[in-house]
């Protein structure tokens, strides 16, 4: 649901998103591997230059995710909130993954505006 909700948004943005990344965090790299991750993005018509879908051993995915509060006892317990940043700003928001498209497209909009006195 995340991912069709994402490609949503990014058809939304039109030409907008091409200055926007998406990455995507596995919760289960155990059964989640690059060629799984990889048949994925294919079967969903997300596989580009500007979405990444990450994946690595347990313990390096269960520290990325501890790291931005996504602790994970069970893959089936992930979480699908939705976090934005720009890394460059140091700026960060949380989304709630149930919002239309057009809300979560605006608020990527604005977190990419330049911040003033920078």
């Amino acid at each position: 649901m995340i991912t069709q909700k994402l490609k949503q948004v990014r058809e939304v943005l039109g030409d907008k998103a091409d200055g926007i990344t998406f990455i995507s965090l596995t919760s289960d790299p155990l059964r989640d591997t690059p060629a799984v991750l990889k048949a994925y993005t294919l079967k969903q018509g997300v596989d580009g230059p500007h979405w990444l879908f990450l994946t690595g051993d347990k313990a390096q995915m269960d520290l990325v995710l501890g790291r931005i509060g996504q602790i994970v006892p069970t893959p089936e317990q992930h979480s699908t909130q939705l976090i934005v940043g720009d890394v460059a700003n140091k700026r960060w928001s949380k989304i709630r993954p149930d919002a239309p498209a057009a809300v979560i497209a605006q608020r990527l909009q604005l977190l990419a505006m330049p911040v003033a006195g920078r």
